[in-house]
This record gives structure tokens, sequence and C-alpha cells, in this order.
């Protein structure tokens, strides 16, 4: 028997590079406002609420966002 070392070997492992992640369009609020029903399901006056004091632009998954917290009563 020998005595000898027996490290494993590492191998290079060629590492894959992120795909960039594509960042969500954004809205000033108006434009959002304005299809509020389509986009969000609320009306223009929840609407208006729910971001009264927000300054855009934002993605329809941020206001969406908004607009469930203050649904909720979560205020920000």
């Amino acid at each position: 028997m020998s005595k000898g070392t027996n490290a494993a070997k590492t191998e290079s492992v060629p590492v894959k590079a992120a795909k960039p992640v594509a960042k969500e369009a954004e809205f000033p609020v108006e434009v959002l406002r304005k299809d509020s029903v389509k986009l969000f399901g609320v009306t223009t006056s929840t609407f208006d609420g729910a971001m009264d004091g927000h300054e855009g632009p934002f993605s329809v998954a941020q206001a969406k966002e908004i607009i469930e917290g203050w649904k909720r009563g979560v205020v920000k």
C-alpha cells in the first residue's frame, strides 16, 4: 500500500452569465389611472385614493402592490 494524498481534483466549471433582467415598463400615474379598471379592477376613485401622495412613474406591478396594500389598510 502506498501512502499518498487522496486530494480530489478540482475542475474548472464555466459559470454561466446571468441573464439580464428586463426592467418592467413604467408609466405616469395619469396613464395608469386612465386604465385602472382594466389594469387593476378598481374604479378611478379607488385608484385616486390608493395613489394619493404617490408620484410616478410606476410599473403596473408596483401600482398594483400599492393599490392592494391600500385596500388592506396598509399605508406607506
